[in-house]
């Protein structure tokens, strides 16, 4: 595969050079303007557009743009995003030190782990060209499953951007997801899909979702998971503590919205759409629970570890945003409060 070249024209910042050789990736894609003038209309964006190309022509599908002004407006789209599931998330604008770029702060509580090396390099090829490049202040990392990027408001700086980040996008989604090695060492676990048998269509690969008062076990969803083309078999189990935030908690009960059960089966179909290797079952009890008590059990079966873990992580996680279920504690010391289910 051919280098990228040092100059470019806005036709040739869309993917790699040989596009045959690129691979299609899959997911869904934000491109984020932060910039308080185009927010307004006093400012045309100038690299949402060319972003916006290039991670579609790059297979990422639905990818959207926004435009929002610099500041908390930020960190609120970003973390939209985030919670939505994006896989992709590449920001413009902001990086600079004015007193309204603020963009990196707005993302650095939201990264779980940075990359610095992504826009140390993006920089360093700036510089070549415009020693100003070095003030970019931009962050790169992961937010949860999300891969976050700053770039800089400036065409340059995006065309330096995609430059930098083309060749290693695939990579990076293939390791996020439990891919192999840069040597192209398959260990135990790390077998590409396409080497396992097809688990079947995503409805049919839930195999549990259920909401109600009886007692739930992890036995019973590991037991609705098994399968012959499974090696690796993931459970959780949220059981009631005896704490909270520096309280103790005597007992609680769980409330749950009629649609509750709906929306619990339509976070397990949607994980197992972005995870084409896996089995999955849930169950959330609801009533009164007792200090030990199990709230929520799950368990998620694919061929090899690494799918199982990422895919069982990401359930418990939507499971809890998303489904409407609340709990109301009793305090030991008589006090109650009524807050999110497993908060």
């Amino acid at each position: 595969m051919r280098e990228m070249p040092a100059r470019r024209t806005d036709a040739d910042c869309t993917a790699r050079e040989d596009p045959g050789a690129a691979p299609l990736l899959r997911g869904r894609g934000l491109v984020l303007i932060a910039s308080t003038r185009a927010a307004d209309g006093t400012y045309e964006d100038r690299t949402g557009p060319l972003l916006e190309t290039w991670l579609r022509e790059r297979g990422l599908d639905p990818v959207e743009r926004q435009v929002v002004p610099d500041g908390p407006a930020v960190g609120r789209a970003l973390s939209a995003a985030i919670d939505a599931g994006a896989d992709v998330v590449i920001t413009s604008g902001g990086t600079g030190i004015s007193p309204t770029d603020v963009t990196p702060e707005q993302t650095a509580p939201l990264i779980d782990r940075e990359m610095p090396g992504v826009l140390e390099a993006v920089r360093r090829r700036g510089a070549e060209k415009t020693p100003t490049a070095l003030l970019s202040r931009g962050l790169a990392g992961m937010a949860g499953r999300t891969l976050v990027v700053n770039l800089p408001g400036s065409r340059g700086g995006v065309k330096d951007g995609i430059a930098v980040l083309d060749p290693l996008l695939d990579h990076l989604l293939e390791q996020r997801d439990g891919g192999g090695h840069e040597d192209g060492t398959l260990t135990e676990g790390d077998r590409p899909m396409s080497a396992d048998p097809s688990l079947g269509p995503a409805e049919e690969r839930t195999r549990h979702a259920s909401v109600g008062e009886g007692e739930i076990r992890t036995t019973d969803m590991a037991a609705a998971v098994a399968d012959p083309r499974c090696g690796a078999v993931v459970t959780f189990d949220g059981v009631v503590r005896d704490h909270d935030e520096g309280r103790g908690v005597a007992r609680l009960e769980y409330t749950a919205h009629p649609s509750a059960e709906q929306v619990l089966a339509e976070v397990a179909g949607e994980i197992a759409q972005r995870y084409p290797d896996v089995l999955i079952a849930v169950a959330h009890r609801v009533g009164p629970l007792a200090i030990g008590d199990s709230a929520l059990v799950c368990a998620v079966a694919a061929a090899h570890r690494k799918q199982a873990f990422a895919a069982c992580d990401e359930l418990v996680d939507t499971v809890k945003q998303r489904v409407p279920i609340w709990k109301h504690q009793v305090f030991t010391d008589g006090t109650t409060e009524w807050v999110a289910a497993l908060g």
